[in-house]
């Protein structure tokens, strides 16, 4: 599973709405030349979400004597990549930054809808 919460179906719905998050997210970046979205407040609010995501999925792994967490390093090159947009410094890379982004969140969604 993605982040480690406890058992139930309320978690999976926290799960489920992180993946939905992830792809407005990774479709934000993907178009952030066309879309006008800088100095956002709805990006400013992302930019610490996926901060504080990143940070608390990394440690979590570490803690579990896990060193490579490949989905809390894009939540960090996530929120990397919003603060430059927020900042109006919209690079080219963005649009391959933004397809990672959205198949995290198709793999969140689908993992946990097929979960047994």
């Amino acid at each position: 599973m993605v982040y480690y919460f406890t058992k139930g179906k309320g978690n999976d719905l926290a799960v489920a709405l992180i993946g939905v998050i992830d792809i407005i997210t990774g479709i934000i970046i993907y178009f952030s030349k066309n879309l006008r979205v800088s100095s956002s407040g709805t990006i400013s609010f992302l930019m610490f979400f996926y901060f504080c995501l990143g940070i608390w999925s990394l440690a979590g792994n570490f803690h579990r004597k896990k060193f490579f967490d490949w989905r809390g390093i894009i939540d960090i090159i996530n929120a990397i990549s919003l603060t430059l947009i927020y900042y109006g410094n919209i690079i080219g890379i963005f649009q391959i930054i933004g397809i990672p982004v959205v198949l995290k969140g198709i793999i969140g969604i689908f993992l946990v809808t097929t979960k047994e």
